[in-house]
């Protein structure tokens, strides 16, 4: 169940990280409409909508949330470059890569 929990918190945040761009460009929108009246927007105002879109935006999140991580796989490809980034654990990979040649190195010897 925990496992379960964190890659529905994972696919939630990828989803979140990737709809915030639709957000922003639904705040430019929303910016322009309401220096103007419009009666399209009424409905927002009752809070059975507000309801159903909490729903619908959680439900959005997660489906593109899994969308990334498992069709697009985005997250795995920035993991990677971050990981490569990231100086700490490239030093990490470089000693890593030398500890696997060593023991290479040690298991052909033993072989001789």
């Amino acid at each position: 169940m925990k496992t379960f929990l964190v890659k529905l918190k994972i696919a939630m945040d990828r989803g979140k990280y990737w709809l915030s761009y639709v957000q922003f460009f639904m705040l430019l929108f929303v910016l322009v409409t309401s220096m103007k009246t419009y009666t399209t927007f009424s409905f927002l105002g009752s809070t059975q909508w507000l309801g159903i879109l909490t729903i619908v935006t959680i439900i959005g999140l997660i489906v593109i949330g899994y969308l990334d991580l498992k069709v697009f796989k985005t997250y795995q490809a920035e993991s990677e470059i971050y990981a490569h980034v990231n100086p700490i654990q490239k030093r990490m990979f470089d000693n890593q890569n030398k500890i696997l040649e060593k023991l290479e190195q040690l298991e052909n010897d033993n072989k001789k």
